[in-house]
């Protein structure tokens, strides 16, 4: 069954009352769909392929590789603007494995942070150490596997103009095994839970955030 792709943004407004004594906060929907005007096969009569609802709606690395299928490790590195040809430039112009290896070394630095606890010098110590070890995963052998983009509208509220955007992702791949190797020796002489627990996370990731 083919599947619908549709993004909700949701935006909750909650209301304290009181009367004598707190009541529940009263939740209201106020946003509406966000709508697809467009995407990359409409011009051709082309349906959103089923991969791309896959690839938004989540970061796991099994369930990205079936549906894509591709048996390699994957990373989506996503870019969302008003201008298509500056967004189609970028994608074109970007160095991937830089922008892939900057988000690695970001969300090493994110993911030891918020499992850290204790003295705040110890721990941005920690992080800064950690997060050097990113320079050892070089990403070699890293490919383009496809693209896609959509022309989306929504708006916060019944009142409030519609607001469009071009939302744009660019799919890579690297040998699975490689991929681990590599992250398993920029951490080899590290031998704690926080590694252990660090690898694990990095095993599944998949976003890079796109920088500007």
């Amino acid at each position: 069954m083919k599947k619908n792709v549709c993004f909700f943004a949701v935006v909750v407004v909650c209301g304290l009352a009181f009367v004598g004594c707190a009541s529940k906060p009263k939740i209201t929907d106020v946003s509406g769909p966000v709508e697809i005007l467009e995407h990359k096969g409409t011009a051709w009569g082309i349906p959103q392929p089923e991969w791309v609802g896959e690839v938004q709606g989540t970061s796991n690395q099994k369930t990205l590789q079936k549906a894509l299928g591709i048996d390699k490790h994957i990373w989506i590195v996503p870019k969302s603007g008003k201008n298509l040809d500056f967004i189609k430039t970028w994608a074109d112009q970007v160095d991937a494995r830089a922008e892939i290896a900057a988000s690695i070394k970001q969300e090493i630095a994110d993911f030891v942070g918020a499992t850290l606890t204790g003295d705040r010098d110890e721990v941005e110590e920690k992080i800064e150490r950690y997060s050097a070890r990113a320079e050892m995963v070089t990403l070699v052998g890293l490919n383009k596997e496809t693209d896609w983009w959509t022309r989306t509208r929504s708006r916060l509220t019944p009142e409030a103009d519609y607001t469009e955007q071009y939302n744009y992702f660019v799919v890579y791949s690297l040998d699975e095994a490689l991929y681990q190797k590599q992250i398993k020796n920029a951490f080899q002489d590290l031998n704690d839970d926080t590694v252990a627990q660090l690898i694990e996370h990095l095993m599944n990731y998949t976003m890079a955030t796109a920088r500007d």
